[in-house]
C-alpha cells in the first residue's frame, strides 16, 4: 500500500504576535541570521508561525492518526486527515478568518512510503544487503547496520528494516516509543521503503501544482514511488547469480558478456576499494548503464529466499493474526525500563526542538511527533 509519513505545508496570514504569546507559543532565535519566528506542538502537529506573514506545519500523518508510524495510511481517506486537521487549526486560531482550509496550503514536503513484505528475517537481511550494494543515480549513498539512505540536498531514499528503526529508538530515545508500536503484527519482516521529497524538487517537478489537495492523493504518491524506484533500477528484480549470468550471456556478444560477468562478479562480491581501484568510476557508470538498458539488475540475490519480492507492486499480502511476538516482548522490556528510570527521577527533563530544516538519518525522523 502507498502511504504518507510526513508532510509539511504552509500558507500566508498575518497573526497577532501578542496572541501567540498569550496563548502558548514559544519564540524561536535563529542563531545564524537572528531571525525570530514561533512554534507551538498540538500533540503530533507542529506549527510554526513566521512574522512576514507565513503559518507552517509539519507532522507525521501516521503518528497523527495511528500514535505510532509503523503502519500505514490508506490514501483513500485522505480528506479525514484534513477534516482532522482543519478541526485543529480552527481551535487554535478560533477567530481567524484568513486562514485558507489545510487542502489549499502549499505543500513544501512530503514523503511518500510504501512496505514491502518478506517471508521471514533471513530474506529481509538477504535483500537489504542487496540494495546497500545498488547505485543510486545522482545521489550519495549512506549504508546502515540495517538500512541504507541515498540523498541529495532535495530529495532522499530511506530503506530500512521498520523493526530494527524501533528497536533503535527503544535503545537510545524509550521515550519516543510509543504503546501502539507494540500493536503491529509482522513487523519483523518488514522493508521501508520512503522517498522524502523536499521543497526545491517539489517546486522543480509539479511547479504551482503543489496543494495539499493535489498530493495528498495515492495516485500522485504512487507515481512519484514508482519513478525513483525505476531511476535506481528497482524494477529489474533481483536475481540468483546464475539466473543474472545466464541473462547476460543471451543479451550481449561473447566479448562484452565476458566483461560484464566479470565486473558484476566483482561488483557482488568483492569489497568497494577493490572494485574502485579496479574499475574507474567512469567504468562502472558505463557497464551499469549498459546492464540497466537491457533491463538487468546488477546485483544479484547472494542466498536462497522464500518469495522474490516485486518492488513495483504496492499491493499489501493477506495480514495475518499474528500472537504477541518477541519483538513486542523485546519492547515492552524497553518501556518497562524507561518507565523506572523515569520513577527514579522526578524533575522534567528539558526537549531539545532540533530544525524542521535539518534532514537527519533515517532512523532519526520522525516527523515533527
Amino acid at each position: 500500500m502507498v502511504s504518507v509519513d510526513t508532510i509539511r505545508a504552509y500558507t500566508y496570514t498575518n497573526i497577532n504576535i501578542n496572541y501567540l504569546i498569550k496563548n502558548g507559543w514559544r519564540k524561536w532565535v535563529n542563531r545564524k541570521d537572528g531571525t525570530v519566528s514561533y512554534f507551538k506542538k498540538d500533540k503530533h502537529l507542529l506549527f510554526w508561525y513566521f512574522p512576514h506573514g507565513i503559518l507552517l506545519i509539519k507532522f507525521s500523518i501516521l503518528k497523527f492518526y495511528y500514535g505510532t508510524n509503523a503502519k500505514v495510511f490508506d490514501l483513500d481517506n485522505a480528506g479525514l486527515i484534513i477534516k482532522l486537521v482543519n478541526h485543529r487549526i480552527k481551535r487554535l486560531f478560533p477567530s481567524s478568518s484568513s486562514i485558507v482550509p489545510f487542502e489549499d496550503w502549499t505543500c513544501s514536503e512530503i514523503h511518500p512510503l510504501t512496505h514491502f513484505y518478506t517471508d521471514n528475517v533471513k530474506d529481509k537481511i538477504t535483500y537489504l544487503e542487496c540494495l546497500k550494494k545498488l547505485n543510486y543515480p545522482r545521489m550519495e549513498k549512506h549504508k546502515y547496520t540495517m538500512g541504507v539512505q541515498a540523498r541529495n540536498g532535495s530529495r532522499s531514499i530511506n530503506i530500512y528494516s521498520k523493526s530494527d528503526e524501533i528497536k533503535f529508538r527503544a535503545n537510545n530515545r524509550p521515550s519516543t516509543v510509543s504503546i501502539e508500536d507494540l500493536s503491529i503484527n509482522n513487523i519483523e519482516n518488514i522493508i521501508r521503503f520512503e522517498y522524502q521529497v523536499k521543497k526545491r524538487s517539489l517546486k522543480y517537478y509539479f511547479k504551482n501544482n503543489r496543494k495539499v489537495k493535489d498530493v495528498l492523493r495515492k495516485d500522485f504518491c504512487q507515481n512519484m514511488l514508482l519513478e525513483v524506484i525505476k531511476n535506481s533500477g528497482l524494477n529489474n528484480p533481483f536475481l540468483y547469480k546464475k539466473e543474472t549470468l545466464s541473462k547476460i550471456k543471451k543479451e550481449f556478444g561473447k566479448v562484452k558478456a565476458r566483461n560484464l560477468i566479470e565486473f558484476i562478479t566483482d561488483f557482488n562480491e568483492k569489497p568497494e576499494d577493490y572494485i574502485n581501484a579496479k574499475y574507474p568510476k567512469k567504468t562502472q557508470s558505463n557497464y551499469l548503464r549498459i546492464l540497466k538498458g537491457r533491463n538487468i539488475n546488477p546485483v544479484f540475490l547472494p542466498d536462497k529466499v522464500n518469495k522474490k519480492i516485486d518492488f513495483t507492486n504496492f499491493e499489501e499480502p493477506t495480514k495475518s493474526n499474528t500472537q504477541f511476538s518477541l519483538f513486542k516482548i523485546f519492547l515492552l522490556i524497553a518501556l518497562l525500563k524507561m518507565c523506572n528510570a523515569l520513577r527514579k527521577n522526578n524533575y522534567i527533563k528539558p526537549v531539545e526542538l532540533t530544525s524542521i530544516f535539518t534532514a537527519e538519518a533515517y532512523f532519526h525522523e520522525d516527523g515533527g511527533g
